[in-house]
């Protein structure tokens, strides 16, 4: 015991010597590297180490871009000690390259028209005290006119495809005359109508923007602006439409219909190709008034000269591609094989007489996505107007078998309900998203209002200070939307004023009330309107 006591004595004077001296030596502090950034500064950092910038993919120069590190010293001015590398490591052809940069600053140049990035690793070196600081960064480009509205502005015959990117941001990019700005060439002076379709094939670009003239409807690749396959005849030889006069798709179908001033139609789907529709016999002479494209690919259409809705359940790749022909033949077995065929479908309480013995026809304003459980997917919903008073159709379409003459055995069946004396007009613009089941928006004059079918109530939402001309959801239906949050809940508002377009955006919240919107202004009088909701991951 005692022996351990001495021991214990000697250590504790052993550590009270040691603190003792510690006065006795020279200490000197060590040079450290402060406040580590970089100019431009990063668009991302993650764990304070990694970076990332992305640019907007250059359209017509190329893009250059120098990166610099900023920081200060603890212990020493000037930079004379620091020694400054960046590994920059990149595809080229179909090499894998890497470079050594021995600079403070480091210039990368991204070209025009072509994906782009770099992965860059960056050390920062005390040559005097030999300690180092590491970064990691990822710089590319992104695909210009993606979660985009294509605008159609201008007069006729002097018609520009423009642009508004990002329109929810703080610095949303607006492209007027998008198409010239891109090829430096005029297009689409006498366009009428946009359709956008999401998903039209499994290729690597699967969205297509159709823009239609009335002597065409082109096919392109929505975010190179380019044609997806030039130089070729999209409709069939005796298909010589001059008076196309506008379109319809879907975000979440593959399929594309062009309307004329006669009220024909064309389809078209994977192919690009266009098809004739025809009718059942006893309406050969129809005339379509208004026609929607639901997500699944069934189409329903007015007629109005027969006063008939008629529908058909699209062929989803539709085309030539199965004949084993060239891409620029079209041959007959095509056509037999994609030919579709408008049905009738019937409809009860479309016309009244009243106590005096007058008839009363319902005028059919408009026709758009279903709002019932059984009509979101397939089927549609028509607002018409009857001797003052407006009513709603909800028309719910079952997968099932052919159609009967018989309302009681179709397998389409429609649900009228008297909204009451609201005051719609030809001038009333409608919309309808999944996002409001048993609701539709619409306009009086500068107000947006959201109608409850159940309720009977109306909301005010938004005034747009100027007569609405239009209404249209970013997408009216609910998908695997890469690159947002539910745009079925964000709703474009066309303005068109003394000339002058505004292109309005209201953001509403999931119980249907504003939220927030953003105004676009500097187009001429805006013709249509669509917007490029992406549901896949863009490399």
């Amino acid at each position: 015991m005692k022996r351990i006591i001495v021991i214990l004595s000697f250590v504790t004077w052993l550590l009270c010597g040691c603190y003792d001296d510690k006065g006795n030596y020279d200490y000197k502090d060590i040079n450290t590297i402060e406040g580590l950034t970089f100019d431009p500064v990063p668009e991302v950092v993650t764990e304070g180490t990694s970076y990332r910038y992305t640019y907007r993919q250059p359209i017509q120069e190329e893009l250059s871009v120098t990166y610099s590190p900023v920081f200060s010293q603890s212990e020493v001015e000037g930079e004379e000690n620091m020694e400054y590398l960046w590994v920059v490591s990149y595809r080229e052809g179909n090499e894998n390259v890497t470079d050594s940069v021995f600079t403070k600053e480091l210039t990368l140049t991204y070209p025009v028209r072509k994906s782009s990035s770099y992965n860059v690793k960056f050390r920062l070196t005390d040559t005097k005290t030999g300690i180092s600081t590491y970064r990691d960064f990822t710089m590319g480009t992104r695909l210009p006119f993606v979660h985009a509205w294509f605008v159609l502005n201008g007069e006729e015959n002097n018609r520009k495809l423009s642009t508004v990117e990002d329109p929810d941001s703080t610095h949303a990019i607006i492209t007027l005359d998008a198409y010239r700005e891109t090829w430096d060439v005029e297009r689409f002076q006498k366009a009428n109508s946009l359709m956008f379709a999401g998903s039209v094939s499994n290729t690597r670009d699967m969205e297509r923007l159709y823009v239609v003239q009335s002597d065409s409807a082109s096919f392109m690749l929505p975010f190179a602006l380019e044609d997806a396959k030039a130089s070729r005849n999209l409709f069939a030889p005796g298909l010589n439409p001059t008076n196309l006069a506008y379109g319809v798709s879907h975000v979440l179908w593959r399929n594309a219909i062009v309307v004329d001033d006669a009220g024909k139609f064309y389809h078209s789907g994977a192919s690009g190709f266009y098809f004739a529709g025809l009718a059942e016999d006893n309406v050969q002479n129809y005339v379509i008034d208004k026609i929607y494209m639901s997500q699944s690919g069934f189409v329903t259409v007015w007629d109005k000269v027969n006063r008939k809705f008629m529908s058909y359940r699209l062929n989803g790749m539709n085309g030539c591609y199965n004949f084993g022909v060239s891409e620029d033949i079209y041959p007959q077995e095509a056509v037999e094989y994609n030919l579709e065929k408008l049905t009738p479908f019937p409809v009860e309480g479309l016309q009244e007489v009243d106590k005096q013995g007058a008839t009363h026809n319902m005028e059919i304003l408009w026709l758009g996505k279903g709002i019932s459980v059984n009509s979101s997917e397939e089927g549609a919903t028509a607002i018409g107007v009857m001797n003052d008073t407006c009513y709603l159709l909800k028309i719910e379409a079952s997968s099932k078998g052919g159609k009967s003459a018989k309302a009681d055995e179709s397998p389409i069946k429609v649900v009228r309900e008297k909204l009451g004396k609201l005051g719609f007009n030809g001038n009333t613009c409608f919309a309808t998203t999944v996002a409001f089941m048993d609701q539709f928006l619409y306009t009086e004059e500068s107000k947006v209002y959201l109608f409850n079918v159940v309720t009977k109530e109306k909301v005010e939402l938004y005034d747009a200070g100027n007569v609405i001309t239009r209404l249209k959801f970013r997408s009216d239906s609910e998908g695997d939307f890469q690159y947002e949050s539910e745009p079925y809940r964000t709703l474009g508002v066309v303005v068109n004023a003394g000339g002058q377009g505004e292109l309005h955006e209201v953001v509403l919240s999931v119980g249907g009330d504003y939220v927030d919107s953003h105004v676009f202004t500097g187009f001429g009088v805006i013709k249509d309107v669509v917007y490029t909701a992406i549901t896949r991951r863009l490399n």
